[in-house]
């Protein structure tokens, strides 16, 4: 009976419940199919690691706003002008607002430790080879580690770096850099002809203990234009060098980027600081190049007459150098005067190939003694090669003896051919001296 009674119950029971209907069958073909379980939901509401969001006038001005104050949040305040790319392009949304246009970058978490885990290899690191490989290099690489563990305890909650002691590498770096200087490579100006053209870029020269700087490569330095213009980086070559791709215009100011060493290593350098300005070519840097006899007469004349004139001194050449010059005809004379220019650094702007006869003239009684001479001079401009006139004089003077005699014609010839040099608008002695005391004046308040 009261088994009976339970089974009605059971039956009651589930004539209330809802009918449940069947699960259609599916025809695969006599295969099996496998089951996945559906993807985890994603929380959506996660706030990002890094969020920048910046606004411009211009889509580039939000962004270049967007990348500085990334570079402040990740890398500190030293990043913040920092030549460090921390995202690609395309991680950067840009859009308009009210306030012109908007800019966007977001880290997650992994993207964040990602970062951080290529940090070392995206900071700047200049090459400290030579004498400085032992001492530079080694605070270098320290301060880098630093400064990566320092932002990894900075951003990340779970960070347990360790720092390296850098007593011993900063006294031992701060050794080697203190007699670093800096001057303009171009001696007395980036050369300039007479349409203000520059005639080779703007350069710079690093020197250790007065003597060009060797094996540190990549060392930073920026380049400021005065007055107008955006600030350029460049960087020494293993020589010391570091060439300009910008016109000196009204003056370019130089200075060490620290912004572009790590900390430590920005504090330890001396202050390194020039100014690159513009001069006129002109006589204020020549050298002669005469025959195979010696022109000691015409040539010392000569020097001394261009002097009077507002004229620099004569620079000398190597005889080899000379007999080259004189043999070299067409484009391997331009070479060769090009040649010259470069490895005297702004030395010399002006050559002068000279060709001086003379001979007797006449007697007269005893002692006095008459000789004849004649001169023919070729200007070039040595930056280029190219042609700034030929020159000639003829004359006559009188000496006790023929040696006077010849002495003196030669002189006197020299004398006309200055004149001629000293009056050419393409040779601009005075152009050119006025413009080398302005220079010296700027430069000093520049600096």
């Amino acid at each position: 009976m009261n088994r009976t009674f339970a089974v009605l119950l059971a039956l009651a029971a589930c004539s209330d419940a809802e009918p449940v209907e069947p699960t259609p069958t599916t025809d695969t073909g006599g295969e099996t199919v496998a089951t996945t379980d559906p993807p985890p939901v994603t929380d959506t509401d996660v706030p990002p690691a890094v969020l920048v969001e910046t606004t411009g006038a211009t889509p580039d001005e939000a962004v270049s706003a967007a990348r500085i104050a990334l570079r402040e949040r990740v890398l500190g305040t030293w990043g913040r002008e920092a030549p460090v790319a921390l995202v690609e392009p395309t991680a950067i949304e840009v859009g308009a607002n009210d306030a012109g246009h908007a800019a966007r970058i977001e880290l997650t978490d992994a993207e964040l430790r990602a970062l951080l885990d290529s940090l070392s290899e995206r900071l700047p690191r200049p090459t400290f080879g030579g004498a400085f490989a032992e001492r530079v290099a080694p605070l270098q690489q320290a301060a880098i580690a630093n400064f990566v563990c320092e932002r990894r305890r900075a951003l990340l909650e779970d960070e347990a770096c360790v720092l390296i002691d850098l007593e011993e590498p900063v006294r031992l770096a701060a050794e080697a850099l203190r007699s670093l200087s800096l001057r303009p490579f171009w001696a007395g100006g980036v050369p300039i002809d007479g349409m203000n053209r520059p005639l080779r870029k703007p350069a710079l020269q690093l020197l250790n203990a007065g003597e060009p700087a060797q094996q540190l490569t990549g060392l930073p330095f920026l380049v400021t234009p005065v007055g107008e213009g955006e600030p350029l980086r460049v960087g020494v070559d293993p020589a010391g060098v570091a060439l300009v791709n910008a016109t000196p215009g009204d003056g370019l100011v130089v200075t060490l980027d620290r912004a572009a060493l790590v900390p430590p290593l920005d504090s330890l350098f001396p202050e390194l600081r020039t100014a690159l300005r513009s001069r006129p070519v002109g006589l204020r840097q020549w050298a002669l190049v005469v025959g195979d006899r010696t022109e000691g007469a015409f040539a010392d004349a000569l020097d001394r007459a261009l002097r009077d004139r507002g004229a620099g001194a004569r620079q000398s050449l190597e005889a080899a150098r000379g007999r080259a010059l004189k043999a070299a005809q067409g484009a391997r004379r331009v070479a060769t005067l090009r040649a010259l220019a470069d490895e005297h650094r702004g030395a010399l702007d002006v050559v002068l190939v000279a060709r001086v006869e003379s001979h007797f003239a006449s007697r007269m009684g005893s002692r006095r003694t008459w000789y004849e001479a004649s001169a023919e001079v070729d200007a070039y401009l040595a930056w280029t090669g190219e042609s700034l006139g030929s020159f000639e004089a003829r004359g006559n003077e009188s000496g006790i003896g023929d040696e006077r005699a010849e002495r003196a014609a030669r002189e006197k010839v020299a004398e006309d051919i200055a004149g001629q040099l000293a009056a050419s608008p393409a040779l601009g002695v005075t152009r050119g001296a006025t413009a080398a005391a302005a220079l010296r004046e700027e430069i000093l308040a520049a600096l």
